[in-house]
């Protein structure tokens, strides 16, 4: 059954979807764990949500390319807050534009060790709380990337495509468990993406340029939704892209 107020453990939580997420689910009542490399952003946002909403919370750092840090992070985490039923894994990023042939060895590993292996990491340190919960939710944030692909993406693309057949074998694993899982995965969301990716705040500015992208709150919202519905509906997978984009290669940019 599920609890009057889940404890929901996010990664990536200092900014963009992973902060959005936090703020939805206190407003709904849900205890907080959140966390990230950047510490000191997520304990400003843990308390703020704690004075604003009266919600438990607790934050600190983790690196999910890291199995020592993960495991800390969450073990901590249940400790401090007496358990764990939902955790949204979307620590996640993409890194330059490159060829395949050209693409360095340290970039292609940082995308695969934290968009794959990073989840892989989150989900093996909390599925032992949510058992002994006896319910629990699993969240991926996932990407239209892993739908589709496109040149000088092709490892990023490789990442979210495995993400994405990951799911699918771990909701068939959990079968007859009173755990759900469900991917979400947008499509061009304004955060601090393309920033991070193309390292140029200009060039992340002309991603957007011309059309209405999502934004944070519309995938935290889905997230929120998936949550709160009744028991026995599992949302598996949302493909959640704006108006103006219709696929990877198809956006409507007004001139």
């Amino acid at each position: 059954m599920r609890p009057e107020h889940p404890i929901a453990l996010i990664t990536g939580a200092s900014s963009g979807i992973g902060e959005a997420t936090a703020r939805i689910l206190a407003a709904n009542g849900c205890h907080l764990a959140l966390g990230a490399r950047r510490a000191n952003l997520v304990q400003n946002l843990a308390s703020e949500l704690k004075a604003q909403y009266g919600v438990e919370t607790f934050a600190g750092f983790v690196d999910v390319r890291d199995s020592a840090s993960t495991k800390s992070f969450v073990d901590d985490s249940a400790a401090a807050l007496g358990g764990l039923h939902v955790v949204v894994a979307n620590a996640g990023l993409a890194k330059r534009l490159d060829r395949v042939e050209a693409i360095s060895e340290e970039t292609w590993q940082l995308m695969l060790h934290t968009n794959v292996e990073g989840v892989i990491r989150t989900f093996q340190a909390a599925m032992p709380y949510l058992r002994a919960a006896g319910w629990g939710h699993l969240f991926t944030i996932g990407s239209v990337a892993g739908h589709n692909v496109y040149e000088n993406g092709g490892v990023y693309c490789a990442s979210k495509h495995a993400l994405r057949v990951l799911v699918q074998a771990l909701r068939i694993e959990l079968c007859g468990e009173p755990i759900r899982l469900t991917s979400v995965d947008p499509g061009l969301t304004e955060t601090n993406f393309s920033k991070v990716r193309l390292e140029d705040e200009a060039k992340a500015k002309a991603v957007y340029q011309g059309m209405t992208p999502l934004v944070a709150i519309d995938i935290a919202e889905c997230i929120r939704w998936a949550l709160t519905l009744p028991e026995h509906v599992n949302i598996d997978e949302i493909i959640i892209t704006p108006r103006d984009q219709a696929s990877v290669y198809k956006v409507h940019r007004k001139m």
